[in-house]
């Protein structure tokens, strides 16, 4: 399995001095990583949980992919770098349309980075797709940082995290036990549904969207 995720924040100040206040509060000072929960650790990925659940006008989309089914050689020719931009812009796309009552949003893209060659053409892949589909520049710039320094990208490492393994669980890949599946149970109950690995959308109060798109390349 391989996902993408987007956490659209309208208040990104106020999202960023919520979690810098929980972690000196917890004194937990690590990045926050999906692949580090443990059950040592679980109450304070919850509350990093609840800090996005308590926040308002935050969104939170998400694609996952099988990669077997995903055939990059016939779509894209083998040209990874490509498929990963066009996939960008169609999460982002998808979330700004799904925002379109809140108005014309306009959005920075702070993306985690990720080892690509030096002449990729991420950043203009991703403004122009969006453009087009759009048919307005909806994107101001694009930039690609480490995780370690953005909280909000690790925020959204953890849900996207927890969306995957959800996923992995139905198909077999890996097996259901240990603080992970705890998060996973922990987020359905957040979003009052049965199932997380499944495509659906969630409105709840305060403008609060999560969304979940099971990719079917076919």
């Amino acid at each position: 399995m391989f996902g993408l995720g987007l956490t659209i924040c309208h208040n990104p100040k106020q999202l960023h001095r919520d979690i810098i206040n929980f972690r000196n509060k917890r004194k937990f000072y690590k990045e926050f990583k999906f692949t580090d929960i443990r059950n040592e650790n679980l109450p304070v990925y919850k509350g990093l949980i609840d800090i996005f659940f308590n926040s308002k006008n935050v969104s939170f989309s998400c694609l996952v992919f099988d990669k077997k089914q995903l055939d990059l050689k016939k779509y894209f020719k083998g040209d990874y770098e490509r498929a990963y931009g066009v996939y960008v812009a169609r999460l982002v796309s998808g979330a700004l349309e799904a925002e379109a009552s809140k108005g014309s949003n306009y959005i920075v893209i702070l993306a985690d980075d990720v080892s690509t060659s030096k002449d990729d053409k991420f950043e203009k892949v991703v403004k122009d797709k969006v453009k087009m589909r759009l048919r307005r520049n909806a994107v101001f710039g694009v930039a690609r940082l480490e995780s370690h320094a953005i909280t909000e990208i690790q925020m959204t490492d953890v849900l996207l995290g927890i969306v995957a393994y959800s996923f992995k669980v139905k198909f077999g890949l890996v097996k259901a036990s240990g603080a992970k599946l705890q998060m996973v149970k922990y987020l359905q109950k957040k979003l009052d549904i049965e199932k997380l690995s499944q495509s659906h959308e969630r409105k709840m109060r305060g403008g609060l969207r999560f969304n979940v798109e099971e990719f079917d390349a076919k």
